[in-house]
C-alpha cells in the first residue's frame, strides 16, 4: 500500500467523524470545518505525493474520487439536515455522486481502462470545497459556490459518461 493510498484511505475515515462533529449541537463549527478542509488539503496531498513518487495506482485512481465523494456527500447531507444547503442541492449530488460510483464500479469489474479525474471533475471538487466550507462558517453567498460546484459537477459527469460511451 503506497502512501498517497494511506492518506486516500485516512480521508475516508474522516468522514464518519464529520458526520459525528455535525451530530454535536453545541460544537463550534470552526472544529467541523478544520476537518473538512484538512480532508480537503489531504486530497491534494496524496494525488502529489502519488505522482511526485511515481505511485500511481488503479487502487488510488478509483478510491481518490470515492473518498471526495463521501466526505463531500456526509457533509452536504449534514448540511442540508440543519436547513444550511437547499434539499434539492443534496438530493441532485447524491444521485450524481450514486450515478458514478455505480459507473466506476461496471469500470472496475470489467477491467476497462480507468478514466483519471478531469480538469472539470477537479474544478468542481474545489468549488465545492470552498463553497461547503464557507456555508459550514455559516459565511453569506457560499450557498451560490455549492450551487455553481453541483452544476460543474453535472458536467463533469457527463463528460465522463461521455468517454465512457465511446471506449
Amino acid at each position: 500500500m503506497t502512501l498517497a493510498n494511506c492518506i486516500t484511505l485516512l480521508r475516508i475515515a474522516a468522514t464518519p467523524l464529520i458526520l459525528y462533529l455535525f451530530s454535536l449541537e453545541d460544537l463550534d463549527v470552526r472544529w467541523i470545518a478544520l476537518v473538512f478542509v484538512l480532508t480537503g488539503l489531504s486530497d491534494i496531498l496524496d494525488g502529489r505525493l502519488a505522482r511526485a513518487r511515481n505511485e500511481v495506482t488503479r487502487f488510488g485512481t478509483l478510491i481518490d474520487p470515492l473518498a471526495d465523494k463521501l466526505i463531500v456527500l456526509a457533509t452536504v447531507i449534514s448540511l442540508a439536515r440543519r436547513g444550511s444547503v437547499f434539499q434539492w442541492i443534496a438530493t441532485l449530488l447524491v444521485v450524481k455522486e450514486l450515478a458514478m460510483v455505480v459507473g466506476a464500479g461496471f469500470f472496475l469489474m470489467s477491467k476497462s481502462k480507468i478514466t483519471p479525474a478531469s480538469n472539470l471533475g477537479k474544478a468542481a471538487t474545489v468549488m465545492l470545497y470552498v463553497g461547503i466550507t464557507g456555508v459550514i462558517l455559516q459565511m453569506t453567498g457560499f450557498m451560490y459556490l455549492v450551487i455553481l460546484g453541483v452544476g460543474i459537477s453535472l458536467l463533469a459527469g457527463l463528460d465522463y459518461l461521455r468517454q465512457a460511451l465511446q471506449k
